[in-house]
């Protein structure tokens, strides 16, 4: 095995990831957000109101996480949650009105910016690296 492939591979992975993260990051402090908050409003806005645990597993947050960004989301007025009627030890995080304007604005600029960042490769690449990287995790 070649050592010296993977060590190329795995710093070219944490790069993008830095590239990335640092790029939306600034698109996110406009709009008063961070990476984890972002995810959580993006999720429910894509998937409908979720329980905690179902969002804190999709944005890959520990539950103590979790626990901060949410109050945070809710502090911000973005979120609240609701106990559900069937059963009460389950609790559901909702968009309020204002969150969903958010998430859509930024939604917006998110969206041109992956589409700048990804126009040199076509779509058959993007399919490519997409299964390549789904093989690691």
């Amino acid at each position: 095995m070649n050592n010296r492939l993977n060590y190329l591979v795995i710093g070219s992975i944490f790069r993008s990831m830095d590239f990335f993260k640092n790029n939306l990051g600034n698109i996110f402090k406009k709009y008063d957000l961070i990476g984890t908050e972002f995810g959580i409003l993006e999720a429910i806005h894509t998937l409908g109101p979720q329980p905690i645990q179902v969002l804190s597993k999709r944005i890959l947050l520990t539950s103590g996480g979790m626990s901060y960004t949410k109050k945070q989301l809710i502090k911000k007025e973005l979120i609240y949650e609701k106990i559900c009627k069937e059963d009460k030890r389950i609790c559901f995080v909702h968009l309020t009105d204002k969150g969903e304007k958010l998430i859509s604005e930024v939604l917006k600029e998110h969206d041109i910016y992956l589409n700048k960042l990804l126009s040199n490769l076509n779509e058959e690449e993007k399919k490519i690296i997409f299964r390549l990287l789904k093989k690691i995790y």
